[in-house]
Formats: C-alpha cells, sequence, structure tokens
C-alpha cells in the first residue's frame, strides 16, 4: 500500500513572502529550496499572483498566518469590518453572542455587495448565509474565543422529583383530564437591564469587563395548558403602576395583566386575584371554544405567594413536592428561559442598532 502523502498547507503570509522573491529576481528552483517546495507548486503562486494579492489587500493582518487560501474579495473585506466592529464593541463594553455576530455580518457582506463595481461581477459571489459552518471558521480564522461573564447553578429535592410525575398521572388517569384541561403557571423575575452573560473578544483579550448588574426587575406570570395549544396572556408586575413610559397609555389595552405593588413580586392576594379575575374566566371561554366541559386542573409550586386555599367549582389546584421547581416545573423546562433568550435577544438587537444610527450612545444610555 502506497503511503498517503499530506497536503503541506500554505499560509498567504509566507506566499507574499514567496512572490516578493520572485518580484526582485530570485530563480523558482532557489525559492522552491528554501521553502522545500516543488517548483511547479512556485510557479502556481505567481500565476494567481494578482488574486492572491487581491485577497491579502481585502483582509487584515490578523488572519494572514492562518488563512491559506484566497478568498472572495466581499467575503474579506467583511469580516475586516466585522472584526472592527467587535472590537468596537469589546471597547464600549457590549457583550455580544453569536446571533448578534452572525445578523451584522450578513448586513455588511449585503453593503459591500452593493458597493463592488460592476467590473467585479465576473468575479463568482458565493450565496453567503452566515452559517454555523462559517462562524466556526470564522472564529478560527480571526482567534476570537466566548468568554462566560457570570452563571449560578441550580438544586433540587431528586428523590421527591423521580416519585412525582407517577403521583401526578394518578391525578390526570382518575379524573380523566385531557391536555388542554390540565394547566399549569409560575412567575419570574425578569430584570429588563440584564447584560449578556458571553461575549467574543479578539485573542488579545485574556479576559472581558462587565458591567454592574441593574436591580431594575419586574415579576411575571406564566400560564400555559398541558396541550401547548393555550398560552394564557401573561400577568406582569412592576413597582409603579403608572411608569413615566406608559404617558398617555391605557394599561387594559396591553397585552398582559398589569398589576404592581412595592416589591414587584407576587403576594398571595395578588395570586388570588389573578385566579378569580383572570385564570378562571380566560379558562371557561377556552374550554368552552374546544367545545370541553369546565373541569380543570392547575398545577403551581409552593411558593409563598401561592395560597394554600384557592377554590373554585370543578378547579382542583395541586402543588409541586417542596424544593423540585427546579426540576419538575413544566415552564421552567423550556418556555421561560425561550422567553427570557428572546428577550435578551430582540433587546440587544434594538440597542446595536440605536448605537449604529447615534455613535453618541452608549450600551447604558441606548
Amino acid at each position: 500500500m502506497s503511503k498517503e502523502v499530506k497536503r503541506k498547507v500554505i499560509s498567504l503570509e509566507t506566499k507574499i513572502e514567496i512572490l516578493d522573491r520572485l518580484r526582485k529576481g530570485d530563480r523558482v528552483v532557489d525559492v522552491a529550496k528554501s521553502y522545500s517546495m516543488n517548483e511547479a507548486t512556485i510557479r502556481t503562486i505567481r500565476t494567481n499572483e494578482n488574486t492572491i494579492r487581491k485577497s491579502v489587500a481585502a483582509g487584515n493582518t490578523t488572519s494572514m498566518g492562518t488563512t491559506s487560501y484566497t478568498r472572495n474579495i466581499a467575503m474579506e473585506k467583511m469580516e475586516n469590518a466585522l472584526m472592527l466592529w467587535i472590537e468596537d464593541q469589546t471597547q464600549k463594553r457590549v457583550p455580544i453572542d453569536t446571533a448578534a455576530i452572525t445578523n451584522k455580518a450578513l448586513r455588511i457582506y449585503e453593503k459591500i455587495v452593493e458597493q463592488l463595481p460592476s467590473s467585479s461581477s465576473t468575479e463568482k459571489k458565493p450565496n453567503f448565509l452566515a452559517s454555523h459552518g462559517w462562524f466556526e471558521r470564522f472564529k478560527i480564522r480571526h482567534s476570537l474565543h466566548s468568554l462566560k461573564l457570570k452563571g449560578e447553578l441550580a438544586s433540587g429535592d431528586v428523590d421527591a422529583a423521580q416519585e412525582y410525575p407517577a403521583n401526578f398521572a394518578e391525578i390526570i388517569n382518575d379524573n380523566s383530564y385531557t391536555p388542554d384541561q390540565v394547566f399549569n403557571a409560575d412567575e419570574s423575575g425578569l430584570f429588563w437591564k440584564k447584560m449578556l452573560e458571553r461575549t467574543y473578544v479578539s485573542k488579545f483579550y485574556k479576559s472581558a469587563s462587565g458591567h454592574k448588574a441593574p436591580k431594575d426587575r419586574i415579576t411575571i406570570l406564566f400560564c400555559s395548558n398541558a396541550s401547548g395549544d393555550y398560552i394564557m396572556k401573561p400577568l406582569v408586575i412592576n413597582k409603579s403602576k403608572m411608569p413615566r413610559a406608559f404617558k398617555g397609555v391605557n394599561i387594559n389595552n396591553l397585552p398582559v395583566y398589569w398589576r404592581a405593588n412595592k416589591k414587584a413580586w407576587v403576594t398571595a392576594a395578588m395570586f388570588t386575584e389573578w385566579f378569580h379575575e383572570c385564570f378562571i374566566p380566560v379558562a371557561k371561554k377556552y374550554l368552552i371554544s374546544k367545545g370541553l366541559p369546565f373541569k380543570v386542573l392547575l398545577l403551581i409550586d409552593n411558593a409563598p405567594g401561592h395560597p394554600q386555599d384557592l377554590e373554585y367549582e370543578n378547579v382542583e389546584v395541586k402543588f409541586l413536592p417542596k424544593n423540585t421547581t427546579s426540576l419538575l416545573q413544566p415552564l421552567d423546562q423550556g418556555i421561560i428561559s425561550t422567553f427570557k433568550a428572546l428577550y435578551i435577544k430582540r433587546a440587544f438587537t434594538y440597542i446595536l442598532e440605536q448605537m449604529e444610527n447615534n455613535e453618541s450612545l452608549t450600551v447604558i444610555s441606548a
């Protein structure tokens, strides 16, 4: 069997050195020997001199040592501009994630392609999609790495969590509840000025400074049925019933139930009010529209703000075992975390757009 020969990768930096020597008059054979290459390889590099030099001119010095092939000029210009943008966000202490970088890459690329002269149309432009594969290669080319800014862990009663699903299944079977009739409610605090937990920076940075965590918080109570067919309008609790931003706004027309108290948290009185004035009427209307009898199972946890004496005809309220919320709470298994992730994504997309339109803004003032 013949031994497979591993292909030698030649960086653009080395190719430029070779081309510079050839321009000075060095012979192909001498250059080939000094770099331990075949003469044919040197001649191929010479033949592609214009393309190689254009690619390097459109790129930047950070990636020359790791890039071994000529790339589309529009792509090189885009990545060069993208790295400047990432550097700018780092200096401004604006955390950026994968979505922010790929979205920015698409926008930069579209602008560059539009500005290219018509003579460049002979060069094939790839259908750039800012894919996961491109992003992974982009990180390697420009030595980007992700830094974690903060994080936390949760714990729970594993034994109780393992036993409860069977008990809950018996409750459903004994009362013949359908998935449409089984509801779960849970509240979560939203630090609506929260910053991203990770950010991408160039290889020159070993750490990234974050911001002091703002304490501006609201509480959101979510409620959905087991089938996922119906998600109720959330209950939002703020410290102020009529904040300045709501001037001239009718809070009854908001896409949420808006309430307020000093701590912006769910109290027993507020949960009882939500149960009777929001949950019951809406659940009745929904089940009637589905042609189902009004028979409801509501699953909640043992939070201090959840009264143990909630009662209503044909409504059964069940509580999760203590210290199992992080392991069993259905809404905690994806809906709430997804909502928060989308909120942060949209919030930072808005912030970055505002900062691009007004360079005097910072991440704090945006």
